[in-house]
């Protein structure tokens, strides 16, 4: 797990060996966070191309292990960032056809197996990447991202070339980026549920991400070919809950093989739980699992306890410090470059610095769990909605006719195609969300990029039920801050690596071929959401926690508490004078919206909150465009 980084000028553009040099230790330094036991680099002046690195070792701890890696032709250059889960075996297939290696690092795999395969090489990876890797002989770059984006990669075309990094801040180092603010992309981050900037935009007009499941070619410092070389497949077919437990099993066995300690993240809930107690089967030592909540008596710090004693784990539990969590909230905010809000993510970095402290660097979660086996509380609407929609096919037309216990999904999902009615949802979310807040010339030309991507995953969900639609823009997209997001940057921050079993590419195929019914058995039983796996891990778990009532990790920590406790008075001060980003926000509005927060009049906290985030990011900007 790492921070990557690189440059590639265009032609024509001069540059000295020791200016490119120095562009590439700038990065790195504003990476060293996610690579804090060794930074590289490696240019070459007469193409014009450098590439950088800092490492947090966890395989190959010795100096073959060292990046920006090179082949021993010197054909190849490669900055790497992740885990290939199938190393092991990739290496015997690759040792087999001739490749001889130098280490044991999954990096030298990952170089030798593109000199096997060439690009095609990504259908053969399982695991979490983002890498560049330079292609002396064919003259090009070649960039690549997992397929459900569990590692970032940013990048911008300026003037002078292409630049890449696994932050905003890394590419920012590099001149010439148009830092101009996007406002569609801060428009986005007020719909419905998005708590981010959706991919592939940014706050900066000059930066993007690439895709989740998508790769690039770089040639000459220009942008040759963008592609997605995966499609999730959400085909159904009949699941049993022995199969998905199998393929978890060695999901969890795969994210357990580490030349570093390897703990856990508890917070007491059925997908934590399940995870641990396969780490415990698999370990002959405790696991060291790690829980955060409101106080001594939260009660996810409860249902902690009882599994980590059940388990016989070595155990730690925290507790919340408005204080200190507002000057985490202000790091994260700096360390992701743009706003994001989500109170479980600074809650996640506070126990993985603990987690840093006690000398671990890997970490497993039940990230994405929720998403793949609709664990939410919505999903029982949902999935009722959807057997109604099936049931009526073609008639499902007109409002009259719409139960009023479901009129809640609106006709704008009635009156759009299969794989595009997530995202008619967050068209007409525009009224909403934007009401007032975003200034009407500016609203009237605003493009609506979530809906935009959210109609982008829909398409390979276009024969599937209504919720399998829904729920793939979620794992997708939508709720990236709580499943990708949350597995990078809260750890890296602390330089932790996160892994998610729930998110391995084998337990994703099955989870999206299982029928939703298996997953929503019953419509007013919220207690057996997720079934399948609840079934499929079921001596793992005690009934009493199986069967709890959802809860989520930090529900004893409330946004709306917070804002109108311990984090009012920065609030007050933000939205004194609220900066109207550009001329995006209507200010007077903005601040009547804080203003009116927990009378009966306001708007939702979640609202209110994205708002405070936007806010403070924006007074953090300016801040630091006066330093400069």
């Amino acid at each position: 797990m790492c921070g990557i980084g690189g440059v590639w000028l265009r032609a024509g553009a001069a540059v000295e060996a020791s200016d490119l040099s120095g562009t590439l230790n700038r990065m790195n330094k504003r990476l060293e966070h996610r690579g804090p036991d060794e930074q590289g680099t490696w240019l070459d002046p007469q193409v014009g191309i450098g590439l950088c690195h800092a490492r947090l070792a966890i395989l190959d701890l010795s100096p073959t292990g060292h990046q920006p890696m090179l082949s021993a032709d010197g054909r190849l250059a490669i900055t790497y960032n992740g885990e290939i889960y199938n190393c092991s075996e990739l290496r015997s297939t690759l040792e087999a056809h001739g490749s001889r290696f130098r280490g044991t690092s999954d990096t030298e795999v990952l170089l030798e197996a593109y000199r096997l395969y060439g690009t095609d090489v990504l259908r053969h990876l399982r695991g979490m990447f983002a890498f560049a890797l330079f292609d002396r002989e064919e003259g090009i770059l070649f960039c690549a991202r997992d397929r459900i984006g569990k590692k970032p990669f940013l990048y911008a075309v300026t003037s002078g070339g292409f630049v890449f990094g696994s932050e905003i801040p890394a590419v920012l180092a590099v001149p010439g980026c148009d830092t101009s603010l996007d406002h569609a992309a801060l428009a986005a981050l007020l719909l419905r549920n998005v708590r981010h900037i959706p991919d592939p935009w940014t706050a900066y007009r000059g930066l993007r991400r690439l895709r989740p499941g998508h790769a690039m070619i770089v040639r000459a410092g220009r942008i040759a070919r963008v592609w997605r070389y995966w499609t999730p497949d959400a085909a159904p077919r009949p699941i049993a809950p022995a199969e998905l437990r199998d393929a978890l099993e060695e999901s969890v066995r795969l994210r357990m093989v580490a030349d570093v300690p390897v703990g856990a993240l508890l917070s007491g809930g059925v997908d934590s739980s399940a995870v641990v107690g396969l780490m415990r089967q698999l370990s002959p030592a405790p696991i060291r699992t790690y829980a955060l909540g409101f106080d001594r008596h939260d009660e996810d710090l409860r249902r902690a306890r009882v599994m980590a004693d059940r388990l016989g784990c070595q155990h730690r539990e925290f507790y919340f410090e408005p204080t200190r969590q507002l000057a985490v909230f202000r790091k994260m905010l700096a360390t992701y470059g743009e706003p994001i809000m989500l109170l479980p993510l600074i809650h996640t970095h506070e126990l993985c610095r603990a987690v840093s402290d006690d000398g671990i660097k890997v970490v497993l979660t039940g990230n994405g769990a929720d998403e793949l086996f609709c664990g939410y509380t919505g999903n029982l609407r949902t999935a009722r909605f959807s057997t109604w929609l099936a049931r009526l096919g073609p008639l499902a037309v007109g409002a009259r006719i719409v139960p009023p216990s479901l009129r809640g999904h609106s006709m704008a999902v009635l009156a759009s195609r299969p794989g595009e009615r997530k995202a008619a949802l967050y068209r007409a979310a525009e009224r909403r969300g934007w009401n007032r807040v975003i200034a009407p010339d500016v609203g009237r030309t605003l493009h609506n990029a979530v809906a935009e991507e959210a109609a982008y995953w829909g398409q390979f969900a276009a024969t599937s039920p209504y919720i399998d639609e829904s729920n793939l823009v979620a794992l997708m997209f939508e709720n990236a801050h709580s499943v990708t997001i949350a597995g990078d940057l809260p750890g890296m921050m602390a330089s932790v690596e996160v892994r998610a079993p729930f998110l391995d590419q084998e337990v994703v195929s099955l989870a999206l071929a299982v029928h939703y019914r298996e997953k929503v058995p019953d419509f007013k039983k919220p207690e057996r959401l997720k079934q399948i796996l609840k079934t499929a891990v079921t001596d793992l778990v005690p009934d009493h926690l199986l069967y709890a009532p959802k809860r989520g990790f930090g529900f004893g920590i409330q946004e709306r508490d917070v804002l109108a406790g311990p984090w009012r008075e920065i609030g007050d001060e933000l939205f004194d004078e609220p900066d109207d980003a550009d001329g995006l926000f209507v200010s007077r509005e903005v601040k009547r919206l804080w203003a009116s927060h927990g009378t009966r009049m306001g708007r939702p906290s979640e609202e209110v909150a994205k708002h405070f985030a936007v806010q403070f990011w924006l007074r953090e900007r300016r801040t630091a465009e006066l330093r400069v």
